[in-house]
């Protein structure tokens, strides 16, 4: 018999005398999911459950144990998307006196830890109604078991906030934060209402550098478990950064751009829809190199008469620049040449080398 399946066997004993509280249906909750951009922060999880004599005759066990069910549940998996890129591990533990009732830290298993949870029931001794209530040794238990590990620890504490010894209940406290300087989170739930309860679990809180406090009470609905769930596991990711912007190229713009496939209406200057592809393509090649200032030279083809065409290329250039300065090329880099027939590249005498020499260059200006 392991030694925790013997302290609850314990605990059974000792209440043998005292009328067992009725159970309270837990509140059926799904598993924590993480949003797209939410990650988990913790890597140790240990819910603790107030089994003490207070807390049988005050009648406030059965909420307590209902809730650690119902937390168990909402618990997300254990290889849910981290921070530190491992599963995590979790405890159960119950008490009262000096009996103890539960699951030893161990890789997430839900299934332990809710069958522990099912069987959890008042502990100790005093009179028959169960025990002292000695946070103390709770949590220098708990500070042994966190003893070597690694990141974030979040502890999850159920009772009715009424130690034994509040003093030093708070000094363990101190004790175990300090043990893992800034990576310990307390979340205490208060069951029942009485006002020296939750001034104790607020000043036992105040000891660590994270947590919260609040009533069971706020937790009767499985979105508000499932929002307590989310308040200890889960964080914001940060966002990605953006990705460095790219190098402007040196050489972008140190040779002759030529741009092909640009096509005009018939003895026009208009730019034709399907030469967008090209003129794109230069407009970001001339953003990579925004310092050097560029000319935009016109050609045509030898149909038609030489003065004429001198005039159609230079309408041409121009409208090349109109569009480079729409898409954001400042205009006081550009200035604009009609060269016409001039200096053809290809022979007029073919239709190839005529649609060749119908062309846009683009030269950089030193």
């Amino acid at each position: 018999m392991s030694r925790w399946t013997a302290l609850a066997a314990l605990a059974g004993l000792a209440l043998a005398c005292a009328t067992p509280l009725p159970d309270k249906a837990p509140t059926t909750v799904s598993p924590l999911t993480l949003g797209a951009r939410e990650w988990r922060v913790v890597d140790q999880v240990v819910v603790v459950t107030d089994a003490s004599g207070t807390m049988y005759r005050n009648e406030t066990f059965p909420e307590a144990k209902a809730l650690t069910r119902s937390f168990v549940s909402a618990m997300p998996a254990g290889n849910a998307r981290s921070r530190s890129g491992h599963p995590y591990e979790a405890a159960l533990i119950g008490f009262g006196g000096q009996d103890r009732a539960g699951v030893p830290l161990a890789p997430f298993d839900r299934s332990a830890l809710s069958a522990a949870a099912a069987r959890l029931q008042v502990m100790g001794d005093i009179d028959g109604y169960g025990g002292e209530t000695p946070y103390r040794h709770v949590l220098a238990g708990i500070q042994d078991s966190l003893a070597g590990k690694e990141g974030r620890a979040a502890i999850v504490l159920f009772s009715d906030g009424l130690p034994d010894d509040p003093t030093q209940a708070l000094a363990a406290a101190r004790a175990l934060s300090e043990s893992r300087a800034g990576q310990i989170c307390l979340h205490a739930v208060q069951t029942g209402n009485d006002p020296e309860g939750g001034q104790n679990l607020q000043e036992l809180v105040s000891q660590f550098s994270c947590g919260t406090v609040r009533n069971a009470s706020s937790l009767r609905s499985a979105a508000a478990i499932s929002d307590f769930a989310h308040a200890v596991f889960a964080e914001q990711a940060p966002a990605p950064p953006p990705p460095p912007p790219p190098a402007p190229m040196a050489d972008a713009c140190q040779g002759t751009i030529r741009l092909r496939g640009i096509t005009f209406g018939f003895d026009k200057a208009t730019i034709s829809s399907d030469s967008a592809v090209v003129l794109d393509v230069a407009v970001d090649q001339l953003k990579q190199c925004p310092n050097i200032r560029m000319r935009i030279d016109g050609h045509t083809d030898s149909t038609g008469p030489e003065e004429y065409n001198l005039g159609l290329s230079r309408r041409r250039a121009e409208a090349v620049k109109d569009y480079f300065v729409g898409h954001g090329i400042s205009a006081m880099r550009l200035t604009t040449r009609g060269l016409g027939e001039s200096q053809p590249i290809e022979s007029n005498a073919t239709r190839e080398g005529r649609a060749a020499n119908r062309r846009v260059e683009l030269h950089p200006i030193q």
